[in-house]
């Protein structure tokens, strides 16, 4: 009697840290373009939001159990977009640099008003900036001359991207932009500087020490892994490129991806190994 009721108790002690480590985070994202809605059901066990540089979500990602949060990408957006609910609004993407939004501070500044509306539109909480890219200096530079040129702004938290390749890297980015004084949001991030292991054994390494790091920091309110395989990267970083893909076509997690779902949302003690996730989680939704 006594063996079965200790058996009992340790059966139920591991499930409860089974269930703390492997529920989803509410701070957990994926980036990436051309989303399917079996590839979320893939992800769901530990991401809870993602977005696709897009305004439109292409499908009801609350099927998956996850928020989609929409971008005005560069100047060019749909100024009557709405009619749907978000909880949130991403700004323009790193308009710091040419190959992507690429405005200076005052024009992006002169059509905030306008980003404003959609967001009033989609009635979303967090209004969040134009997204830095990786170049400390650089983005904070063009962030403090654009938050000097909007006075009155709304902007709700910092979004900024990350492609170092080391905790201490990216822990040095969250500080650079602390100054602002705004919860931030790690749109992009994933290991990709050229000299470094940007292999998925060497993501799945990077990611095991940032993401315990990023759940636990205050700072960081929402962070998106860059999921894109070495193959897909559209404009290169490295030679090859990163393997950072979370999820394939057929809604398969790769070992990079099984680690992102299982991470927890608490760091976890030294002591304690990462769980082994569900055999049915990893297979196909798709043959």
């Amino acid at each position: 009697m006594a063996g079965s009721l200790w058996k009992t108790i340790v059966g139920l002690c591991l499930s409860a840290q089974w269930l703390s480590v492997a529920a989803q985070s509410q701070k957990r994202g994926i980036a990436r373009a051309n989303l399917r809605e079996h590839q979320l059901h893939a992800l769901k066990q530990g991401v809870s939001w993602g977005y696709n540089w897009e305004l439109d979500p292409h499908f009801h990602w609350g099927n998956a159990g996850m928020d989609f949060s929409p971008m005005v990408h560069n100047a060019g957006f749909q100024r009557g977009a709405g009619g749907q609910q978000f909880r949130a609004l991403l700004g323009f993407n790193e308009p710091d640099i040419h190959s992507q939004a690429h405005m200076d501070p005052w024009q992006a500044a002169a059509i905030w008003p306008e980003v404003e509306q959609v967001a009033r539109n989609y009635g979303v909480q967090k209004l969040v900036s134009p997204a830095m890219c990786g170049d400390i200096g650089k983005g904070t530079s063009w962030m403090q001359q654009f938050l000097d040129a909007c006075k009155g702004c709304r902007i709700d938290a910092i979004a900024v991207h990350s492609y170092w390749c080391s905790l201490g890297g990216v822990q040095n980015l969250i500080e650079q932009y602390r100054r602002f004084g705004k919860k931030i949001w790690l749109t992009e991030f994933a290991c990709a500087a050229p000299g470094v292991d940007v292999s998925m054994q060497g993501q799945i390494n990077f990611m095991k020490d940032v993401v315990p790091w990023l759940e636990q920091e205050d700072m960081v309110e929402k962070y998106a892994w860059f999921s894109y395989f070495t193959n897909e990267w559209a404009h290169g970083m490295t030679n090859p490129n990163p393997d950072a893909g979370l999820v394939d076509w057929n809604g398969a997690l790769s070992e990079l991806g099984r680690v992102y779902v299982s991470l927890g949302h608490r760091r976890l003690e030294s002591n304690t190994s990462t769980p082994e996730i569900e055999s049915n989680v990893t297979q196909p939704i798709f043959p």
